[in-house]
């Protein structure tokens, strides 16, 4: 064999291991299972995941502007042309609603990952939940948790929480998947699956349209349980006290605002992270 001969079957054999190594390091492989997490750090403060099926807020959803298929951190394959979504601290996955208050839009969400990762935008949303929703780079947005859905898609999935059924429905009542890959048969003692469905499939890319609502951005700088710190903090931060009912106790918070749009609240944000509060955010109310 002639040395040219020789270099150019050793250059076919390159080439070829280059083009197999790119395919395997290019497949994504997904893994689903619930997914908690301990408290992690964002670029301006921390956030402590905790589970939360009831989850009600307003804000600012952002765009989340990447291109790049990945493994999200619940194990499912994120891609900017599905409908999912980044959340900081709930449980993941779990079914959101989205509601633009500048259009009426509203889509329905799959939380598969952490983020964003600023606290002055509440939830990120893949580019085709982001044009389905009439959006830019942001938009003020109230959110729904879907309980039931997020309960039936964690159920099952490594690492989930056990549901205790206290009581069984009467009859017998069978849920079919939208995909037509699962059937669920309801009644006579706990759920029983029928065919099991290999990963948790993909929400339909539609939205429906919802009331346009009138809203203003304020500052939230805390919540407090006596109103004597809740008037220190105001004091410090510039705000002012409310008294709001809180199941939780805390029945004194510390708001600025309102803001005449995002960029003035983003500003008054970043101002308040000197007069020494945590957890401070934009909400829409």
């Amino acid at each position: 064999m002639s040395l040219r001969n020789h270099f150019l079957m050793l250059g076919c054999c390159f080439s070829f291991l280059a083009g197999c190594h790119k395919d395997i390091s290019s497949q994504q492989e997904a893994h689903p299972h619930y997914q908690l997490g301990k408290g992690w750090k964002g670029k301006d403060s921390w956030f402590y995941p905790y589970e939360q099926f009831s989850y009600h807020a307003t804000g600012i959803a952002s765009r989340d502007k990447s291109s790049q298929t990945s493994i999200a951190d619940d194990g499912e394959v994120w891609t900017s042309q599905e409908m999912v979504g980044s959340h900081q601290t709930l449980q993941l996955p779990s079914i959101v609603s989205v509601h633009n208050l500048q259009n009426g839009r509203i889509v329905r969400v799959k939380l598969i990952r952490r983020g964003p990762q600023t606290s002055n935008r509440i939830i990120g949303l893949s580019s085709k939940a982001a044009d389905l929703l009439g959006m830019g780079d942001d938009a003020p947005v109230e959110i729904t948790e879907d309980e039931v859905a997020s309960r039936s898609i964690i159920d099952g999935l490594s690492g989930a929480p056990k549901l205790d059924v206290e009581a069984a429905p009467v009859g017998q009542v069978t849920a079919q998947d939208l995909d037509s890959k699962g059937v669920t048969v309801y009644g006579s003692n706990s759920p029983k699956v029928l065919q099991h469905t290999k990963g948790l499939g993909n929400l339909p890319l539609t939205w429906t349209q919802g009331s346009i609502e009138s809203y203003r951005l304020y500052l939230l700088l805390g919540k407090f349980s006596t109103q004597g710190t809740a008037e220190q903090v105001a004091l410090r931060c510039n705000g002012n006290v409310v008294r709001e009912m809180d199941m939780g106790g805390l029945n004194w918070s510390v708001k600025s605002g309102p803001y005449g749009n995002i960029s003035q609240a983003d500003q008054a944000l970043e101002q308040s992270r000197g007069c020494g509060v945590e957890g401070e955010r934009i909400i829409v109310e």
